[in-house]
């Protein structure tokens, strides 16, 4: 998942669609076909018996996607190939009819890619040589301005990096020490002036952020490090964070009054060495899981209603470091499959039809999702064919509240009287950050169910420990009653 990563991902993915997921005779798009998706007015749940579904065999497929075999299913890796096919076999074993290439399961396509060569490295090379713990002290941040390679200099605090900060100090041959505080991020003018390396300071957790795969035409290496670290490093100056970050806040307060406010930058005498090797972008063969529950009514199955989530992670370290990714996303496919046998089971109620999708490269800027959308708009009103799309990203941990995305009001309202009929509790979430978006963009109706803490994602300790299987079934009862509602024609 990457909506906790936007600030830091400053360039999109951009990759040709090579194959369709599904012959065009298996979902004409008849222009004529009336949405279902309903209006915030719509009446109450009308679903009787609700499916059940079931949480601990969830559980189970989520321990397969996290096992050390998978690696931490980074897109286009033998684990994630494992992972993809072990869901394939599991939607074949209900009676899922594969939908993707050449009547498989998997919808395939090209994209870029990029990862660690080797550990990054921050330290202080002088006064004191010192050296910092990857992933325990530092992070590294990967795609748009910030690409591979080594910058040494002298260390100067920049502040955010606004006009007057960067005019205080001289950055040409030096490592920036930033803080945002909540301004735009000053890279581009850093690398503009010369700057070799950038540190940032954060007040949260370190994480693993995404790698995008499309880099500026100049990129200087960049990480981001903890407060205590940060303290360690200017410490010859006799400063300390907390105060500046209130300058900088105090600052950017002030900006535009006159006289301006003072600058808190300066330059310090320790020289600091940071280094981010990575391989160089190359192009793989990607697969999203694609398969399709066909709808009783003959017209009506001609329009589907998608639900899944990214079954891809964020690897493992060039250290061995594994990243489960239980949670994010190991937790939405594992859910996906449970409530495509709930779905099965209740066949004879679906007039139109459900995809059962699990996506690659979700981690990467939504590139599976934006693969498979293109190709229901490739052809001019194809796209007519999704009622709407049912996101499962992180619903295995934490809080006691399911969330939904406000791209669609409409089926906010929905999940809200789906979560209501179930008696859990349910609150309107944020936008944007995962697969949804490939759809809302294009008009699709979609929105993100998950949990309502996601504090873990992109660390080690987004793990299966984490993961309760009643808070699978859960989730998984809702979106299963909010699908079936919107398949049945209701």
């Amino acid at each position: 998942m990457t909506r906790a990563l936007i600030a830091l991902l400053v360039a999109v993915v951009s990759a040709a669609c090579t194959s369709a997921p599904a012959p065009a005779a298996s979902l004409p798009s008849p222009s004529a076909a009336p949405s279902v998706t309903p209006s915030a007015s719509a009446a109450p749940t009308a679903i009787a018996n609700v499916p059940d579904v079931d949480g601990q065999r969830a559980y189970e497929h989520l321990r397969f996607f996290v096992a050390r075999e998978q690696g931490g299913r980074y897109t286009a890796s033998p684990g994630y190939a494992n992972a993809a096919r072990y869901m394939a076999d599991q939607l074949a074993a209900m009676g899922v009819e594969p939908w993707g290439d050449g009547g498989t399961f998997f919808h395939r396509f090209r994209m870029p890619l990029v990862d660690l060569a080797a550990t990054p490295v921050l330290a202080r090379t002088s006064p004191a040589a010192r050296s910092f713990r990857h992933r325990g002290d530092f992070t590294e941040r990967v795609g748009g301005t910030f690409g591979s390679g080594t910058g040494e200099g002298g260390l100067v605090f920049v502040g955010s990096g606004v006009a007057t900060d960067l005019e205080a100090v001289d950055v040409r041959g030096k490592v920036a020490l930033v803080i945002t505080g909540g301004r735009q991020d000053p890279a581009r003018e850093l690398v503009a002036r010369g700057a070799v390396a950038a540190i940032y300071v954060t007040s949260g957790t370190l994480l693993r952020f995404s790698y995008i795969s499309r880099f500026e035409g100049t990129t200087l290496p960049g990480v981001v490090v903890t407060q205590t670290v940060a303290d360690e490093l200017i410490a010859s100056s006799g400063r300390r964070i907390a105060d500046l970050i209130r300058q900088v806040q105090d600052q950017t307060s002030r900006l535009g009054s006159s006289p301006p406010p003072p600058s808190p930058a300066f330059e310090l005498t320790d020289r600091v060495r940071v280094t981010v090797p990575l391989t160089p972008v190359r192009d793989v063969e990607a697969m999203n899981v694609v398969g399709l529950i066909r709808g009783s009514d003959a017209d009506a199955a001609k329009r589907a209603v998608v639900v899944g989530g990214h079954l891809d992670g964020i690897g493992t370290d060039p250290d061995g470091t594994l990243f489960q990714g239980a949670n994010d996303n190991a937790s939405g496919p594992a859910v996906t499959i449970e409530v495509a046998r709930a779905l099965v089971a209740r066949r004879g109620e679906i007039r139109h039809s459900v995809v059962v999708v699990a996506f690659a490269g979700e981690e990467e800027g939504a590139v599976g999702s934006e693969r498979f959308v293109e190709a229901f708009s490739a052809i001019p009103g194809r796209r007519e064919t999704v009622i709407g799309y049912i996101n499962l990203d992180v619903v295995g941990c934490c809080g006691q509240t399911v969330q939904a995305s406000t791209e669609s009001d409409a089926l906010v309202e929905r999940v809200r009287r789906a979560a209501e009929h179930l008696g859990v509790a349910f609150s309107r979430g944020g936008r944007g950050g995962s697969d949804q978006e490939s759809f809302s963009r294009r008009g699709i109706p979609g929105t993100l169910l998950n949990w309502s803490d996601i504090r873990t994602i992109h660390t080690v300790d987004d793990t299966i420990d984490k993961i309760t299987a009643d808070r699978l079934r859960t989730i998984g009862r809702v979106a299963t009653l909010v699908v079936l509602e919107m398949a049945a024609g209701r």
